[in-house]
């Protein structure tokens, strides 16, 4: 994927200004005790001014995202809420949400959404390159874009909210029958044997039913 330094401005997003006020804090708190420091006063300053321009880079930034995303439509920002964002307060504004798709096209649309906000980042000058020269040394985002290089962004995403996700359209997976979408291996494996039994018990009460009119319902059988 060639937008890891997206989803790192992505899954930053809802912290952006906090963590521009935290360089600014340092920033302060660095003056007011620069009397007790080590180094002598042009590194002190240096390091004055490097959390400045950090909080300079991270409102910069949180500018272009919030333009983004108040351009994106009611369906784009649930998508980006409930992937990257995260907050409650926020998913639950958006109630009972069914995305008007399957589960395929779910993470097909998830996908095109990711290249929208790079392209729209990149034309309000943030490009991978301005990223990099702005936050190449950032430590809350290098860890990130480590995380997400090395495969381990479902770390980055385990504190979701849990939010079901229902779908619409004729898919073969429980979330396209309006079921919700299963967030481990386990809840997902648990989910399909729940639904195999009640599928079966149901079944077999059929075709006891319609026995004596030879009527057979089975288990495969198409019920969506």
């Amino acid at each position: 994927m060639p937008y890891e330094y997206t989803k790192v401005i992505l899954y930053a997003y809802p912290h952006l200004r906090a963590l521009a006020e935290a360089s600014q804090t340092a920033a302060r708190n660095r003056a007011l005790l620069s009397f007790r420091g080590r180094l002598d006063t042009l590194e002190e300053a240096e390091r004055i001014a490097d959390e400045l321009a950090v909080q300079s880079r991270l409102l910069r930034l949180a500018d272009a995202a919030d333009a983004f995303v108040e351009g994106c439509t009611k369906q784009e920002r649930f998508l980006l809420e409930y992937r990257y964002f995260r907050r409650r307060r926020v998913l639950r504004s958006f109630g009972d949400y069914i995305v008007p798709c399957s589960e395929r096209t779910y993470f097909r649309r998830q996908n095109a959404l990711l290249a929208k906000a790079a392209v729209r980042l990149a034309a309000l000058g943030w490009t991978e390159e301005a990223y990099m020269q702005a936050f190449s040394a950032y430590p809350p985002f290098v860890r990130l874009l480590r995380a997400i290089c090395d495969g381990r962004e479902s770390a980055v995403t385990a504190r979701r909210e849990r939010c079901g996700l229902a779908f619409t359209g004729r898919q073969n997976s429980c979330c396209s029958r309006g079921g919700f979408l299963p967030r481990s291996r386990m809840t997902a494996t648990a989910t399909a044997a729940t639904q195999a039994s009640t599928m079966t018990t149901i079944c077999t009460a059929l075709t006891e039913g319609d026995a004596s009119e030879g009527v057979s319902v089975s288990p495969d059988a198409d019920v969506r």
